[in-house]
């Protein structure tokens, strides 16, 4: 007997699809060497002929998974966001690089060039370039905080799309299940890998251990895993040659920028 199918919601409301559908942003390099286009689905009501806010959503799937139209992960979170265009809010759902085509920090790159944009053509979409905000969930969330966070941080602003007279900067962000370090969230997969395992065990999973995180920070070199690069943090050896995945780890964690002066920034190079 065939199986019921379960039912899912669409991702738009009925007389919702996308005003602006598939707009190219940018055009990026992936690291096989694979030109890449950027592209976003802007969700505005029909009627709408002035400026007004603006939510760019940032998709979650642990930087490895999903997509833009959010159609294999049903867009819970972007399906609720596009009723608003009722109020006049602009919705812009964005691509970015996932871990299996760059690492970081291109897919922060991507999602501040994607304000950048949205500021520079703000009049042929309606947008009020002062009232842009982000919001996003689990990487989606860390993305949306590292753009709200590390605006005035020019070594993570990137180029991508152009438009460097405008800044990423942006008045609002809602951050959903995110995570805000990643050395910690780093060292606890890894303390959750040892509690797990025992002797031979550890050192097999030593060999082969694969992580979101190290896939992310590009720390994927036969014969590294999450147990050495944690080992490398527990040393605190600075002058290992890997100690800059650490860095990286760090310069792309929001909390790195949480400050009580948020006119001040640290410099981080990498």
């Amino acid at each position: 007997m065939e199986q019921p199918q379960p039912k899912v919601k669409p991702l738009c409301p009925p007389g919702r699809p996308p005003r602006y559908e598939d707009v190219p942003f940018a055009e990026v390099t992936l690291d096989n060497g694979e030109p890449y286009t950027l592209k976003m689905d802007i969700y505005q009501d029909l009627n709408q002929k002035t400026p007004g806010p603006c939510i760019i959503y940032y998709f979650g799937g642990g930087w490895m998974y999903g997509e833009y139209k959010q159609v294999t992960q049903k867009a819970v979170y972007c399906r609720e966001l596009i009723r608003l265009v009722e109020q006049g809010f602009t919705i812009v759902s964005p691509s970015y690089r996932l871990s299996s085509q760059a690492v970081f920090p291109a897919c922060i790159h991507d999602c501040k060039g994607v304000v950048r944009f949205l500021k520079a053509n703000s009049k042929e979409y309606q947008i009020d370039p002062e009232r842009i905000g982000v919001l996003g969930n689990s990487a989606g969330g860390h993305l949306a905080a590292m753009v709200a966070m590390s605006a005035n941080c020019e070594e993570l602003e990137g180029e991508v799309g152009g438009n460097k007279e405008y800044t990423s900067a942006v008045r609002a962000a809602t951050i959903l299940y995110a995570p805000s370090d990643l050395v910690a969230l780093l060292r606890s997969d890894a303390n959750e890998v040892i509690k797990n395992l025992s002797g031979t065990e550890v050192d097999q999973a030593d060999k082969s251990m694969d992580n979101v995180i190290t896939q992310i920070l590009g720390y994927t070199e036969p014969g590294k895993s999450l147990l050495d690069l944690n080992r490398l943090i527990e040393s605190g050896n600075t002058c290992d040659p890997d100690w800059k995945y650490v860095e990286l780890a760090k310069a792309c964690s929001p909390i790195t920028y949480a400050s009580a002066d948020r006119g001040q920034r640290p410099s981080r190079t990498y």
